[in-house]
């Protein structure tokens, strides 16, 4: 249901990581917004004539045409860096935030209001996603649909970092004595951010429903009567199935959020139930009752814990002596440690988790073609899924790192070994070892990490 964008992170880090540049430019204020116009518009505009040159030349053969699309998305990537590198022209070389202070300066809350200087980046992303997504001649879609797709895929990531400001900006009205304290003890404030993070995975159905147009699957229809005699069988509780209206855009698409059964809900997008026959569906809902029975949701809460536990190593061992290393400059040394936290957070959640997510998908699938014994009719569904989103069944083994779900290909061909009854898939039924680990070792790297901020 999206995923978040590591440029939009990239973007917050610098700037809440900013420190003004002594530069001798002398340039008015209507004078930085015109250029910040000019370098958030720069990189849209080349997206654009890449984007129109490539749908002029797109093969005719629909899987080749799936190749293509596939290819020129993986390029997406260099233009949104594009956009970072015009955004952090707007903020070291136009000191944007500086702009933003100067005349939001009524608005009370400071952290808030520093946020106001995203919105270059938060365009420019949009723009870039919204050229991308015309290309493709597979997809329908309305571009006021289009974007506010965009626009709530990025926005929903940073709802719990505006959570998070939300609490940065309640401490500094607390007295100067707790402001102190809190800033002498910094476990304090990491266990402020855990409520955070945990409230995003319990209330997470919540959000998603404002968000996006949802309505109840029918009470009363057929599929409704197997997908509750599907539940029943596997013993899975949850509040209700949702039906996610995707109006034009044709997303074909399942998932399962809420991590206790009062809030648990599954979505299933309308496309899904327009061009999936019911056993297919029944497939694809046992899918993401895998995701329950093998409790994924507090895994993956855990994982994210995990992260804030681990980060203090990693600036005292790295960061810390790496920016010492390198200089005096105020100025160099944030951005230095903002790359150096930047590098962090990629290799924690691009490389390591998704690899942990494509793990879990194939535990997922494996249980859904266990629970329904339908396993053919789950290998169509996955077909339909590469058709409908317009992704290829295969892709390279390099490329898949970067992606939180496997390559249909690679899911089929795993459905195959179970069939064949191979003994590496088989061990796919119990709790994955990379979770043990994780479960065994949060309470030590906790407690190691309280020590080491006292």
């Amino acid at each position: 249901m999206g995923q978040i964008s590591i440029i939009l992170i990239a973007g917050l880090l610098f700037l809440f990581s900013f420190e003004p540049l002594q530069t001798s430019m002398n340039i008015s204020d209507m004078q930085v917004v015109l250029w910040t116009i000019i370098l958030t518009g720069f990189p849209v505009l080349i997206t654009c004539f890449v984007t129109f040159y490539v749908a002029k030349t797109f093969p005719a053969h629909e899987e080749e045409n799936l190749r293509t699309l596939y290819r020129l998305r993986r390029f997406m990537i260099v233009f949104e860096c594009l956009s970072l590198a015009a955004y952090l022209c707007n903020l070291y070389v136009l000191n944007l935030p500086t702009l933003i202070e100067k005349y939001f300066a009524f608005f009370p809350m400071a952290h808030l209001r520093q946020t106001l200087a995203l919105l270059p980046l938060l365009i420019g992303l949009i723009c870039i996603r919204l050229a991308f997504y015309r290309v493709n001649k597979l997809q329908s879609g309305h571009y006021r649909e289009i974007l506010s797709l965009q626009f709530k895929f990025l926005l929903f990531p940073l709802l719990p970092m505006f959570l998070y400001l939300v609490i940065m900006d309640a401490i500094h009205w607390l007295p100067y004595s707790a402001k102190v304290f809190i800033v002498e003890h910094p476990y304090i404030l990491i266990g402020l951010i855990l409520p955070v993070i945990v409230s995003v995975y319990i209330f997470a159905p919540l959000l998603m429903q404002l968000l996006w147009k949802t309505e109840r699957l029918a009470m009363n229809s057929v599929l409704k009567e197997k997908l509750d005699r599907l539940t029943k069988q596997s013993g899975i509780k949850y509040r209700e199935i949702v039906v996610w209206k995707t109006g034009s855009l044709l997303i074909a698409n399942a998932a399962v959020a809420g991590t206790f059964p009062w809030n648990r809900r599954i979505f299933l997008t309308d496309a899904l139930l327009e061009y999936f026959t019911d056993e297919e569906i029944e497939t694809v809902v046992a899918h993401e009752l895998g995701h329950i029975r093998y409790r994924h949701i507090p895994t993956y809460m855990l994982f994210a814990l995990f992260y804030l536990l681990n980060y203090p190593f990693f600036y005292l061992l790295v960061e810390e002596p790496l920016v010492a290393y390198l200089g005096e400059s105020q100025p160099l040394l944030s951005v230095v440690s903002t790359l150096c936290s930047l590098t962090f957070l990629i290799v924690y959640f691009i490389f390591i988790f998704r690899y942990l997510s494509r793990r879990c998908e194939h535990q997922a699938d494996l249980y859904a073609v266990r629970l329904t014994e339908k396993p053919e009719a789950f290998k169509g569904a996955l077909a339909k899924l590469a058709v409908l989103n317009s992704v290829p069944r295969s892709v390279q083994r390099f490329f898949e790192i970067f992606n939180t779900h496997p390559s249909i290909h690679r899911r089929i061909e795993f459905i195959n070994q179970w069939i064949e009854q191979n003994a590496t898939v088989q061990r796919y039924k119990n709790y994955l070892v990379e979770v043990k680990v994780l479960i065994v070792l949060l309470p030590v790297f906790g407690i190691l990490a309280v020590l080491l901020l006292r």
